[in-house]
């Protein structure tokens, strides 16, 4: 009788845990960071549907999403700033969270540093290398941090040209923004080809994109979400 009991609780286990195995194993948590390009900031200062949105639509319709982490973004992020958050383990009231353990939970973390920082500061000032070497190296620590508490998916985006900074000062920065993502294990996601379709822009002074513009952006990620995961030593 004692060995029945006992095969039957190990079978129980068995069970649950191949159960759990098949019905939970896609299910994603998502964590979105960054700045006005991830929140969907317009041109008409309001929030509209972003890639982010685009993105939790798809792992619904393929019943993958578990969690969506979305408000540690926000317009005007800069990677100091984004730096600062996780230092302070800030939390997300809504969801109950702080953005270590969102961090840490996520499965796919999506990244938009650059475009509002670095677009700002170029309005009132030269966009000379002393920013751009600041920028660069917040944002290295934006993704040591990251890779000290999780080693799944992470999507950086890249930047565009823009009225403010012109095409070979992007490439430029962008290259900076592609080591990183090499040396971090995270997927570079480039995005200087989308000032080629003026339907992604109401305003041709404005980098802010429409939401044909953010669906393009989530068509690149989603291209690339199904490549395989990085498991290597993070540096």
């Amino acid at each position: 009788m004692k060995y029945k009991i006992l095969t039957i609780i190990f079978l129980g286990i068995l069970f649950t845990t191949l159960i759990y195995f098949y019905t939970d194993k896609d299910n994603l948590n998502y964590l979105a960071l960054g700045d006005g390009l991830s929140t969907g900031m317009t041109s008409y200062h309001v929030e509209g549907y972003n890639y982010n949105d685009y993105m939790i639509e798809y792992l619904n319709e393929n019943n993958q999403l578990e969690e969506y982490y979305k408000n540690f973004n926000e317009i005007d992020e800069t990677a100091s700033s984004l730096v600062n958050k996780i230092n302070n383990n800030i939390e997300n009231i809504d969801q109950n969270i702080k953005i270590k353990q969102a961090i840490k939970e996520a499965d796919i973390i999506t990244i938009a540093l650059g475009m509002d920082e670095l677009n700002n500061y170029a309005k009132k000032n030269n966009l000379g290398s002393t920013k751009i070497n600041g920028f660069i190296k917040k944002y290295e620590q934006v993704l040591k941090q990251i890779r000290r508490l999780n080693d799944k998916k992470v999507y950086v985006l890249g930047l565009y040209e823009t009225s403010n900074i012109k095409k070979s000062k992007i490439s430029k920065i962008n290259e900076e923004i592609k080591n990183l993502c090499s040396k971090y294990k995270a997927i570079f996601i480039d995005l200087s080809s989308i000032t080629e379709y003026k339907e992604f822009f109401a305003n041709k002074k404005d980098y802010y994109l429409t939401y044909k513009g953010q669906e393009y952006i989530f068509n690149l990620i989603r291209n690339e979400l199904e490549k395989p995961v990085f498991h290597e030593t993070i540096i």
